[in-house]
C-alpha cells in the first residue's frame, strides 16, 4: 500500500491526540462484582470518522478499503461479542475464522476495552508502513477510549487485562487476514482478451485493469464454490450493434440520457462518483452510518453489529463483483459509442479501469441499503456526506429511493448500461442477507 504525505494531516492527527490525564488511579477492582456497561455509539462514530480521515489520506483504493474496513470491524465486534450471550461470535461462520483467543472465566474484564485494543493491534498491523501520523492517530483514538472507562470506574488491572486479551485477539485476526491472499493476489496482472467486444482502457484510466485478481481473495461469506453460483446477477447481455438488439437498445438510450443532462443530473453523477483517492465507495457508505450512529438509534450493541454487518457485505462484493466482472471483461459504453457511433462522444465521468459488468457501485449500493434496512429499517434520510465540499445534502424518504439514486447516478455519469444497473439489485441484496444472517439467523 502506498502513503502520501500532507501538512494538514499532520496538524490534524496532532490536535485529535489528547493530553494524558495525570495523578494515580486508585485499583478499583476490588470494589467491582462485575464489570460496568461498555461502549457507547459515540465511541463507535469516533472509529468511523478516524478510518475514514486514515483512508482518504493514505489514497486507499475502494477495494483495498473495503478489506481493511471488514476486518478491523470483525475485530472490533469479536472482543465485545464476548460480554454478551446474544451476540453470535462468527467465528466458525467466517471463511477460515476457525477459532480466537478466549477470556479466562475466573476473571474479571471490560469488553469494550477489549474491543477497543483488537481493532487497535489490527489497525497497527495493517497500517505498519504508514506515515507515523497515521499510527499516531489510531494509538490515540484507543488511549482516548481507554481513558473514558477508567474514568467511569474500571479498575485498571481490568483495563490492563482487558488490553493483552484485545491485543491477542487482534493479532489473531490478523493472522486469519494474512491467509486470504491479497499479498499475493492484491497486485497481480491478467491477459486481457482481444477479441472485439471485450473490454479496453478507456481515457483517464490506468492501462491495465485495476485489481483483476481480487475476485479471487478469500471472500466472507462464500466459500470458492459459492463465489460465482449464489447471488449471481446472471450473464449480461451479447455485445451488439446491430439495431433492435438489447444491448443496442441499451447504447442508444444511455447516449440520449448524455444529451439531456441537466445540472441536477450532473450533480447526482458527482456525489456518487467516490473516486479512489477521495471518498472512495466504501467510506462513502461508512460515512452514511456515522450519521446514523450519531442520531442515537441503535444502542451500543446494535451499533457495533450495524459496522461490521456493513462491512463484511461491502468487502464481499467487491469480491464478488471482481470476479464476474473479470470474468465476462464487458467493455464500458464509451468504447462501444466510440468505436460504432460517434468518436467524439465522451462519459461525464471518468470511467472506473474496471470491465462495466457488473456495477460495482450499483451493487455495493443495494447490498449497503439493505444492510441499513435491516437494522434500522427503511427510514428517510439525509446524506451530508459531501455537505463540505461543494455538493449539496441530498434527503431520500427511504433506502430504497437511495439506492435508486445511486442507479440513475450511473445512467448520469455513462459508465454503466440499464440492464447492467437493474441485475444489481438481486447481486447486491443477496449479499446483504448472507451478512445479515450471520448475525441473526439461529
Amino acid at each position: 500500500m502506498f502513503f502520501k504525505k500532507s501538512s494538514l494531516f499532520w496538524l490534524f492527527a496532532i490536535a485529535i491526540i489528547l493530553v494524558p490525564t495525570t495523578g494515580c488511579e486508585d485499583d478499583r477492582e476490588q470494589r467491582m462484582s462485575v464489570s460496568p456497561e461498555v461502549t457507547s455509539p459515540s465511541h463507535v462514530a469516533e472509529w468511523l470518522e478516524q478510518l475514514r480521515a486514515i483512508i482518504r489520506f493514505t489514497d486507499t483504493s475502494g477495494a483495498e478499503a473495503s478489506r481493511i474496513l471488514a476486518y478491523s470491524s470483525i475485530a472490533y465486534y469479536e472482543g465485545y461479542a464476548l460480554g454478551f450471550d446474544d451476540m453470535r461470535s462468527l467465528v466458525s461462520q467466517l471463511e477460515g475464522l476457525d477459532a480466537l483467543p478466549s477470556p479466562n472465566p475466573n476473571q474479571t474484564y471490560n469488553y469494550g476495552v477489549i474491543a477497543e485494543s483488537a481493532i487497535t493491534t489490527c489497525l497497527l498491523r495493517l497500517y505498519e508502513d504508514a506515515p507515523q501520523s497515521v499510527q499516531l492517530v489510531i494509538q490515540s483514538t484507543y488511549s482516548d477510549h481507554e481513558r473514558e472507562y477508567i474514568k467511569l470506574g474500571v479498575a485498571e488491572s481490568v483495563v490492563s487485562r482487558s488490553r493483552a486479551l484485545g491485543d491477542v485477539i487482534g493479532e489473531a485476526i490478523k493472522v486469519w487476514m494474512d491467509g486470504d491472499g491479497y499479498a499475493e493476489l492484491g497486485n497481480c496482472s491478467v491477459t486481457v482478451p482481444t477479441e472485439p467486444g471485450n473490454w479496453q482502457p478507456t481515457p483517464g484510466t490506468l492501462s491495465e485493469p485495476e485489481f483483476p485478481c481480487w475476485g479471487d481473495l478469500r471472500p466472507f461469506t462464500f466459500n470458492e464454490s459459492q463465489l460465482t453460483a449464489l447471488c449471481n446477477p446472471g450473464f449480461p447481455a451479447e455485445v451488439s450493434s446491430q439495431a433492435g438488439s438489447a444491448y443496442n437498445n441499451d447504447i442508444n438510450e444511455l447516449i440520449s440520457i448524455s444529451q439531456n443532462l441537466n445540472a441536477s443530473d450532473e450533480e447526482t453523477a458527482r456525489f456518487w462518483e467516490d473516486r479512489d483517492g477521495d471518498f472512495t465507495v466504501p467510506v462513502h457508505y461508512i460515512s452514511i452510518l456515522k450519521q446514523l450512529v450519531e442520531q442515537n438509534l441503535l444502542n451500543g450493541k446494535e451499533t457495533v453489529t450495524a459496522w461490521t454487518q456493513l462491512s463484511i457485505a461491502m468487502a464481499d462484493t467487491y469480491i464478488s463483483t471482481y470476479k464476474l466482472k473479470y470474468t465476462h471483461f464487458r467493455p464500458r459504453p464509451l468504447t462501444v459509442v466510440q468505436e460504432n457511433s460517434d468518436p467524439n462522444w465522451e462519459s461525464l465521468v471518468i470511467n472506473p479501469g474496471t470491465p462495466e459488468y457488473p456495477s460495482m457501485r450499483s451493487t455495493i449500493a443495494y447490498s449497503a441499503t439493505q444492510v441499513f434496512i435491516n437494522l434500522y429499517g427503511n427510514i428517510a434520510f439525509t446524506d451530508a456526506t459531501y455537505s463540505n465540499t461543494g455538493l449539496s445534502e441530498r434527503s431520500y424518504s427511504s433506502f430504497n429511493e437511495m439506492a435508486e439514486d445511486v442507479v440513475q447516478s450511473r445512467l448520469n455519469a455513462g459508465t454503466n448500461l440499464r440492464t447492467t444497473l437493474e441485475n444489481s439489485e438481486y447481486h447486491g441484496r443477496c449479499i446483504a442477507q448472507r451478512a445479515n444472517e450471520l448475525f441473526f439467523n439461529q
